[in-house]
């Protein structure tokens, strides 16, 4: 996970919301766009977890 700069691809911070289908839980991760495409692609392959949102934050 990227720190809420999002300084590691100098392209903006991007708010991930997932949710866990088990147990019911929300969790929101902060990452630059790079790593937020590797992390969708990661979740799709997970049976447990859903994306409830991804959008940019800032600049």
């Amino acid at each position: 996970m990227c720190d809420r700069s999002g300084d590691c691809a100098n392209n903006g911070t991007c708010q991930l919301v997932l949710k866990n289908e088990r147990t019911g839980i929300e969790t929101t991760e902060h990452y630059c766009k790079a790593h937020l495409v590797l992390r969708i692609l990661e979740i799709e392959a997970d049976e447990d977890l859903d994306v409830v949102d991804a959008r940019k934050l800032w600049n």
